[in-house]
C-alpha cells in the first residue's frame, strides 16, 4: 500500500496549487499537513485530500511565549474537520499527545521511520492511533541519496508512506542548498522559480511523478490517512 502525505511548510498558494495540481492529474490521494491557513487547501476536492494539522511548536522551545492548545485551536479554526496531526519538526511528548487527545484529534503521524518496510500503525495509550511513515523528501537529500531511487521497496505488502514539501516539488530539490537560496523568500513566487533544478539531475518532483506513475501504472488504489484510522481505531 502507497499513501502520500505533505507537509504544507508556510508555502505560497501558487506552490500549493501546484502539487494539488500533480495529485489531480494522477487522481492519486493524498493528506495535507497544514501549518497555516490556505483558501486553496480550503477549497480543495475533499474526494482526493485530506486536511490535518502541522503545528509549530518551535516557538516555545525559543522562550517566545504561546502554548500549545492555543497554537493548535489557531490551526483548529480553519480546519474544523481535521482528525489527524503531524507537528513541525516532529516535535513529540507524552504531554503533547494527550493534548492531541484533548483538543479531538484522532491519529498522530510523527514517527519517522526511514527506510523501514512493513509500517504498521497501532494504538497509543490515550486512544489515539500512531501511524509511522518511512520516507521524506528533505531526509533523502540530506544522506546525499539521489532522487532516481527511493530506496523503498514498493511491492512490500506493507504500508509506505511517503512525505512531500510543496516547496521542495516545486523547485524539484535535488539538495538542501537549493532550499536555502529561497528559504527568507517564501513569499516571493517569481524568486523561488529562479531557483528550479532544471537540470539532468533528478529532484523531489521527479520523484513524485515517477511514484505517481507508478500507481496509476499497477492500478493501485491510494487512501487519506483517515482511512487507515478507520481500519485500525
Amino acid at each position: 500500500m502507497i499513501l502520500f502525505t505533505a507537509d504544507i511548510d508556510w508555502a505560497p498558494e501558487e506552490i500549493i496549487v501546484d502539487i494539488i495540481e500533480l495529485f489531480e492529474q494522477y487522481n492519486i490521494c493524498c493528506t495535507f499537513f497544514a501549518t497555516h491557513n490556505s483558501p486553496v487547501l480550503t477549497g480543495c476536492n475533499k474526494d482526493l485530500f485530506e486536511i490535518g494539522l502541522h503545528p509549530n511548536f518551535n516557538p516555545l522551545f525559543q522562550g517566545k511565549g504561546g502554548d500549545a492548545g492555543t497554537i493548535i485551536s489557531e490551526l483548529k479554526k480553519h480546519y474544523p474537520e481535521a482528525i489527524g496531526i503531524r507537528s513541525h519538526s516532529l516535535t513529540q511528548s507524552g504531554w503533547l499527545l494527550n493534548k492531541f487527545k484533548e483538543m479531538g484529534m484522532l491519529y498522530e503521524v510523527n514517527h519517522f521511520l526511514p527506510y523501514f518496510q512493513g509500517l504498521k500503525p497501532f494504538v497509543l495509550w490515550n486512544g489515539m492511533i500512531r501511524i509511522p511513515f518511512n520516507w521524506e523528501d528533505d531526509y533523502h537529500f540530506a544522506l546525499g541519496y539521489d532522487f532516481n531511487d527511493s530506496r523503498i521497496n514498493l511491492t512490500d505488502e506493507g504500508m509506505n508512506i511517503f512525505n512531500f514539501h510543496p516547496v521542495h516539488t516545486f523547485l524539484n530539490s535535488e539538495n538542501n542548498d537549493r532550499y536555502l537560496r529561497i528559504k527568507d523568500f517564501m513569499s516571493d513566487t517569481e524568486k523561488i522559480k529562479e531557483e528550479v533544478n532544471s537540470s539532468k539531475i533528478k529532484g523531489t518532483r521527479d520523484m513524485l511523478i515517477s511514484l505517481l506513475e507508478y500507481v496509476k501504472k499497477n492500478d493501485l488504489r491510494t487512501h487519506k490517512l483517515k482511512d487507515i484510522y478507520l481500519s485500525n481505531k
